[in-house]
């Protein structure tokens, strides 16, 4: 196996330690009839319950009940979240599209199912699952409202699309309308977390830079860069400020002759 960043390795091990998928060939890419009911299963280990809630178009951002799409979930509040009991690590929930009050638009749904009473703004903090679902009038695919290309230098960053794994840069895909979060993650780079908004028609390009994680200090000589001391400006021009106090000459040169040692070794006998 070869090298994975710490990241990938953390968001790996929450995607393990709960899983979300249903009956249908493709645990990412649900297409139903909008009335139909949606079972969804799942393994959670270490849990007594799992709470759910579902963001789609329309919806409050954070997201709401799947059993009752009126009311907003709130993050810290259990009621406010549809709570289903998790038996041998395993738990199920029939999500009905039906009995909501209102008509569901047509759109692609993302239900999350997580360890704690999480919103979707606060869901990083806690392990969790998720599963896209495509609800049109006709049962069949949602078609996107607008695409949205991702690139990254350097390019097979693995890209995380609220939350689930959609593939690795660079890559072109259809969005849903509505906010999403993006996150690339490449071995031995820092995690991009970005912000999209989708409308109907647009079409958006993130090109993105990958920072390398800082590289550790390696005690010893020769391979550490020297410490270098600079003066505060003050005292190059002349003047010095009432708080600071000069170091004696002596020390100074003691310094200089060090850092000499270090950068020549053969230099090091003429110096001391």
């Amino acid at each position: 196996m070869g090298i994975v960043s710490r990241n990938r390795l953390f968001l790996v091990c929450l995607c393990m330690a709960l899983v979300v998928y249903s009956g249908y060939s493709s645990a990412a890419d649900i297409n139903e009839k909008i009335g139909n009911r949606v079972d969804l299963k799942g393994t959670a280990v270490s849990a007594d319950s799992i709470y759910l809630f579902v963001t789609g178009p329309g919806l409050p951002s954070d997201g709401v009940r799947l059993d009752a799409m009126l009311v907003p979930v709130v993050t810290g509040v259990p009621e406010s979240f549809t709570v289903t009991d998790v038996s041998n690590d395993r738990w199920g929930y029939t999500w009905n599209t039906a009995r909501q009050g209102f008509s569901l638009k047509e759109g692609i749904y993302t239900v999350y199912a997580a360890k704690k009473p999480v919103g979707k703004s606060s869901v990083n903090s806690a392990v969790y699952g998720t599963i896209s679902v495509s609800l049109t009038n006709s049962g069949g695919p949602y078609l996107s409202s607008g695409t949205v290309d991702f690139n990254t230098s350097p390019v097979a960053s693995e890209i995380f699309l609220d939350g689930q794994s959609v593939g690795q840069t660079p890559q072109t895909r259809g969005l849903a309308e509505g906010d999403h979060e993006i996150r690339f993650v490449h071995p031995g780079y820092r995690m991009v977390i970005e912000k999209v908004s989708v409308s109907p028609g647009t079409f958006i390009s993130i090109q993105r830079t990958m920072v390398p994680e800082q590289a550790q200090l390696i005690n010893s000589i020769g391979t550490s860069s020297p410490l270098t001391i600079v003066p505060p400006v003050s005292v190059l021009s002349g003047t010095v400020p009432a708080t600071t106090k000069r170091a004696p000459l002596s020390g100074f040169i003691i310094i200089i002759s060090i850092s000499a040692a270090l950068l020549v070794p053969g230099l090091k006998k003429e110096f001391l």
